[in-house]
């Protein structure tokens, strides 16, 4: 496989470094909840994410399904759309604002790839083969970029504390940064982070200490009971 990165692709910053869960990436995207599993177990598209014992997207995760989606659409195949999207990454655009975007442009016939940044660029390639899968890449992480600005403040997460399942309420405070989070089972659970995943760590914390606190209390209470029943 032949593949060419045009140096001034390389001109894009990413949505900081937001992690999405699969609901957020299925709103944004289009994809279905079968195709981000099928994907991930085919190794066409795995969540480069933290593990924290769900599927976590960074910003080009959203963008490369934004990629798959779109070249399926065309009718490409998934052993050409793996190459396609392994160029992506490879030549991922870090660095650039809106009217560098513009133009960037993904081609492929299923054997090379090209990712290109003006239209004589695309012409020059286009002229050489009669069929070509072309993407505007650009356009995609402009729609992905401002898919993620509008995603919700608010929401819940479920977690696992002493083999019992529960649910954080993650809130993103704008007045002070970071996140909070509040145990929906126990209120009590409260915590914070500057991030989601170190808040949603303390909070599993938060509800460890809540249940060693119940279980110490409930253990006094039948202590009690045993020395009065005496």
């Amino acid at each position: 496989m032949t593949t060419e990165c045009n140096a001034e692709s390389f001109l894009f910053q990413p949505l900081g470094r937001r992690e999405v869960v699969a609901r957020f990436v299925r709103r944004i995207t289009g994809a279905s909840q079968r195709q981000l599993t099928y994907w991930d177990a085919t190794g066409l598209l795995k969540p480069s994410g933290k593990d924290t014992g769900h599927r976590r997207y960074t910003f080009p995760d959203v963008v490369a399904a934004k990629t798959i989606i779109a070249l399926r659409q065309k009718g490409c195949s998934l052993q050409q759309i793996r190459r396609a999207v392994e160029h992506l990454r490879k030549c991922y655009p870090h660095d650039a604002g809106p009217d560098a975007l513009a133009s960037l442009t993904l081609l492929t016939d299923g054997k090379t790839v090209y990712m290109l940044t003006n239209a004589r660029q695309v012409m020059d390639v286009v002229s050489k083969q009669t069929v070509w899968w072309i993407v505007n890449v650009g356009k995609l992480i402009l729609e992905a970029r401002q898919a993620m600005q509008t995603l919700p403040l608010e929401w819940v997460e479920p977690v696992t504390v002493r083999h019992a399942a529960y649910r954080l309420r993650v809130t993103h405070d704008t007045d002070e940064g970071g996140y909070v989070v509040q145990c929906v089972e126990l209120p009590g659970a409260i915590e914070q982070g500057e991030t989601p995943d170190a808040a949603i760590e303390n909070g599993r914390a938060a509800i460890d200490s809540v249940l060693a606190f119940l279980a110490k209390r409930a253990d006094a209470h039948r202590t009690r009971r045993v020395k009065h029943s005496a």
